[in-house]
């Protein structure tokens, strides 16, 4: 038997050994009894999202959350993008993966900074205090108020079977089992611990419902580049408010430091271009359009009067003239407010007014100069946005016949995305201080959709395969499409014109 076979096998013994372990709560130590109540009522973890995936906890008031009987399934070499869902700041999060299963979390102190290596099992966290500075594990520096953990890529040779993988929210520490002295100690601060299993799962295998991710961008060139022309095109300049002062210049949307940066700027030339300012717009429209998914941004903005920046879909055309065709607004922000804002349009919310029925716009208390995610869950019949993990609300489909034919739901088509950096005209947003550069930074921004049957064979196996329709990919449409193109409709492709 060669090298590879044995290897196989280990892996084989080590997977059908790994229920031996027990739970979470029969190994993996922590640092304090596992039905501790927790001491704070301003800091509480109520779950995790994990690459959309959404996964609660039961008991709220307690520091430890046994999530071992749920999975997060991925592939080794994938990027995985947490998101807390956690009341409260001034605290740091890490997350650590039992990568050999000997059920202890082997922690490596992370090298200059922040930096880890890829056998350390502590994989990802927010801030901590190392000999060169405060980091987090982007080798950002941080005054350890932010919470958030980065995302992480697996190891590429990672086998495929069941590993444990710790979430821990603590102040400056380490440890996996949490922080215990007397002046910072985890249970005085209102950390939390959680366990849950993730599955690394073989090359071309899926889990059925689970969401994987379809497009995303981390902004990583080159300081002063403009975003990758395959995914991004500058927006156009209209007539409405956001889009009035659009400009193709370098100088109001680049690349900086890991990040894209959209900016509404004074005009330095109004003789060629009479307008007052220039602000900075990007799109996916022709290069990437999705129906049903999780979407998210890492995002700040510089809060100051006027300011009116937005991460936000528009239906990918052809489509109907808006509202009709739909409008989904993930993130908002006006002026110095420390408000984000969630809102759909539609010609049922805004010609016909039924703006509570139901209620069609959500906000939450942010604080703007801070990073924050904001993201929504698109599903065929509800809209949920999310803050940083937490639900902030949903916009649901009506159940009503008569209120679908009205434009209830248009969002049941492809949309793109759109980030940028506008200024208000007193409408909503007060009009721009023209004298002041705005600013709004993009981290990253990421699709996630769930696994769909694809190709004619898989669709001859659906069961209402005869009276529905389908895209080419095996995409289930609520209703006819009229947007043209070619679909799948009773066992045979069909021409929409």
């Amino acid at each position: 038997m060669n090298f590879s076979a044995y290897k196989r096998l280990f892996t084989s013994l080590a997977i059908l050994c790994l229920p031996l372990l027990g739970t979470a709560q029969e190994s993996y130590p922590i640092a304090f009894d596992r039905n501790t109540n927790r001491t704070r009522t301003d800091r509480i973890l109520n779950g995790i999202v994990l690459n959309g995936n959404v996964f609660q906890v039961t008991s709220p008031m307690k520091m430890y959350h046994d999530l071992s009987h749920q999975t997060f399934s991925c592939h080794a070499g994938d990027l995985v993008s947490p998101s807390l869902a956690f009341t409260g700041k001034w605290m740091d999060s890490y997350i650590y993966i039992d990568k050999d299963r000997n059920g202890t979390f082997d922690v490596e102190t992370p090298g200059s900074r922040g930096s880890l290596t890829e056998s350390n099992e502590l994989v990802s966290f927010s801030g901590l205090s190392l000999p060169d500075g405060a980091f987090n594990s982007y080798g950002e520096t941080t005054d350890l108020s932010q919470v958030q953990p980065p995302s992480f890529v697996l190891p590429e040779d990672m086998e495929p079977g069941q590993y444990m993988m710790r979430i821990k929210i603590d102040w400056d520490d380490a440890n996996p089992a949490g922080r215990m002295d007397d002046a910072n100690g985890i249970i005085k601060n209102g950390g939390a611990i959680l366990d849950i299993h993730l599955e690394v799962l073989p090359d071309g295998e899926h889990k059925e419902g689970s969401y994987t991710m379809t497009f995303h961008d981390e902004f990583d060139g080159t300081d002063g580049s403009q975003p990758d022309h395959t995914k991004w095109r500058r927006s156009t300049r209209y007539g409405s408010t956001w889009n009035r002062f659009i400009s193709d210049s370098e100088d109001v949307a680049f690349l900086r430091e890991g990040h894209l940066v959209c900016r509404a700027i004074p005009n330095p030339d109004q003789e060629s271009d009479p307008v007052p300012m220039l602000t900075g717009s990007v799109e996916t429209r022709g290069n990437f359009s999705f129906t049903y998914g999780w979407v998210e941004a890492r995002l700040k903005t510089t809060p100051h009067v006027g300011n009116f920046p937005a991460f936000w879909m528009m239906p990918q055309p052809p489509a109907d003239a808006w509202p009709k065709a739909g409008e989904i607004d993930i993130f908002e922000a006006i002026n110095a407010q420390n408000t984000a804002f969630h809102t759909v349009h539609s010609h049922w919310t805004y010609t016909l007014g039924n703006k509570n029925n139901p209620k069609s716009s959500l906000s939450e208390t942010v604080t703007q100069g801070e990073w924050h995610i904001f993201a929504a869950q698109w599903t065929e019949d509800a809209i949920t946005f999310y803050v940083d993990g937490n639900a902030v609300g949903s916009y649901a489909k009506s159940g009503n016949a008569s209120d679908i034919e009205q434009g209830q739901w248009p969002f049941c088509h492809d949309f793109y995305l759109i980030l940028n950096q506008s200024v208000g005209d007193g409408s909503w947003a007060k009009a721009p201080d023209t004298a002041f550069t705005y600013e709004t930074q993009f981290d990253w921004v990421r699709v996630f959709q769930k696994d769909a049957p694809t190709g004619l064979k898989d669709l001859k196996d659906l069961k209402d395969f005869k009276d529905s329709w389908y895209t080419l990919d095996g995409r289930k449409l609520q209703a006819e499409p009229t947007v043209p193109g070619i679909y799948i409709h009773g066992r045979r492709k069909v021409a929409v014109k």
